[in-house]
């Protein structure tokens, strides 16, 4: 077969609706729940910094795990946040999601991840 057409069969077997799921990192995710956003200093005009569950989605599907050193080197400084809840099949999990690309989840566990959305990505090398 094809790598092609094997790669599409794949695509298309483990496609999910957007409302439902997203093909992150933690798996499918339901029940985001937004509990305060337009965090943080008023000099950065964070009030405005406004999020949904449908942004909330938007950035876990295309969100990657980085260390923090990668946090610090490919993305500018986000002081707005937002934070919430969301449910995946391994339970419940902390969010919060800064303005310039990345986020922080936290498990039931305690453990915390950062994710960057790589559209989001600011290198200093030359543009």
């Amino acid at each position: 077969m094809d790598r092609r057409i094997l790669g599409l069969s794949l695509l298309l077997a483990t496609a999910t609706t957007y409302a439902e799921s997203t093909p992150s990192l933690i798996g499918p995710v339901s029940d985001i729940v937004v509990i305060e956003d337009g965090l943080g200093p008023e000099q950065e005009n964070c009030q405005s910094f406004k999020v949904n569950e449908a942004m909330v989605t938007d950035f876990l599907r295309h969100a990657v795990l980085i260390t923090h050193r990668q946090e610090h080197d490919w993305y500018l400084y986000g002081p707005c946040q937002a934070h919430g809840t969301l449910s995946t099949r391994y339970g419940e999990w902390q969010w919060q999601l800064l303005n310039l690309g990345t986020a922080r989840i936290t498990a039931v566990t305690g453990e915390t991840f950062v994710l960057g959305d790589p559209r989001e990505e600011s290198s200093l090398e030359g543009d």
